[in-house]
């Protein structure tokens, strides 16, 4: 039995927890020692009976069999001690023992930030969002999130088409996409590279209620700061913040109206002392990354397009024909320089 297989069969056993089995795998050594251990050597572990039977009963499972079940459904298995298990995500309190990852975990190993908020958002909390998550992205910036509607989808969607990376973090399997109406979005992140659908929670698991908090301490585990975009006072996004600061996670906010009940969440955070931020440059400021320069554009389409952009938008500004300019905007794809995103939208692909 490999040690892997060993610490996924463990994390199955209802009732005994990351905490107790980190404790156990230092008593006996390893996962693989624990399931291999007697009955007798089990007890004098001091662990209560119904662990024990349950222990017993896990031990008789074929747990290699499980692990190859899982991997080739395409879902990579990440222990605490693998290589490839994300650094920052390992010194939170009472870390995942086990990341269940579909997509590259290559994403672990970028700078990043998580965006949270709303799930209805205003049209400024839209703008900004699109605006922060695809800047940030231009600067190499992972963005962590939600998956859910509102700011999180935005914030996926619009990394991507900045031609970045961005992680989803699920309240469920990460073979169950949660919430089903935006498995359209789970299924670009899986097919960009670099980017990854990430859970803690075993295969097959569905969302419920209970799990969402945990959901939301991985998002800021898995990043250096979170920025809240736009939330109410009573938002969800304000339990990520809460995880954030108990991880010791800077924790930043944008600006909103005073009038505005969708900014009050941000605005009490502002009060607070969280760090104000209105662009992508004030959050790497924060954050201490460095900051690339862009390249100066001498094309006034490439210089439109280094936001995403509809035609319509592109023949208004530049005062074109649109049959003219959809024949510009395929060559320019033919020769790599810019990309269809569909639906209409284009953008300038990174040099």
């Amino acid at each position: 039995m490999r040690e892997a297989s060993a610490l996924l069969g463990l994390v199955r056993i209802d009732g005994l927890g990351a905490q107790r089995i980190t404790k156990l795998i230092d008593f006996f050594g390893s996962a693989r020692a624990i399931l291999l251990a007697s009955h007798h050597e089990l007890r004098h572990a001091s662990i209560p009976p119904q662990l024990i039977s349950g222990i017993m009963q896990q031990a008789r499972r074929d747990n290699d069999a499980d692990y190859e079940r899982i991997s080739q459904q395409g879902i990579t298995i990440l222990g605490i001690h693998d290589p490839h298990y994300p650094a920052l995500l390992a010194q939170i309190p009472n870390p995942p023992l086990i990341l269940f990852v579909r997509g590259n975990v290559a994403a672990f190993a970028q700078r990043s930030v998580a965006m949270v908020g709303t799930r209805k958002p205003s049209g400024y909390g839209v703008d900004i969002t699109r605006r922060l998550a695809h800047d940030l992205a231009r600067q190499d910036v992972t963005i962590v999130s939600g998956l859910a509607s509102g700011i999180d989808a935005v914030a996926h969607e619009y990394a991507l088409l900045g031609g970045g990376q961005t992680i989803a973090v699920l309240p469920s399997g990460v073979d169950l996409i949660y919430p089903e109406r935006n498995r359209w979005l789970a299924n670009k992140i899986l097919a960009s590279r670099g980017s990854a659908l990430v859970s803690e929670f075993y295969p097959g698991t569905k969302a419920i209620p209970p799990l969402f908090p945990a959901r939301n301490r991985l998002i800021s585990g898995l990043a250096q700061g979170v920025i809240v975009s736009e939330a109410g006072e009573k938002s969800g996004a304000l339990i990520t913040v809460k995880a954030a600061l108990d991880q010791g996670r800077d924790v930043m906010a944008v600006p909103g109206s005073v009038f505005s009940e969708q900014s009050a969440g941000c605005l009490e955070l502002l009060r607070q002392g969280a760090i104000p931020v209105r662009n992508a440059h004030d959050v790497c400021a924060s954050l201490g990354y460095s900051i690339h320069a862009p390249a100066e554009i001498d094309d006034p389409l490439m210089q439109l397009l280094q936001v995403p952009r509809h035609i319509d938008e592109l023949c208004r500004i530049l005062m074109r024909e649109s049959a003219d300019m959809l024949g510009d905007l395929l060559m320019r794809e033919l020769r790599g320089e810019v990309s269809d995103q569909g639906q209409g939208f284009y953008v300038g692909r990174r040099q």
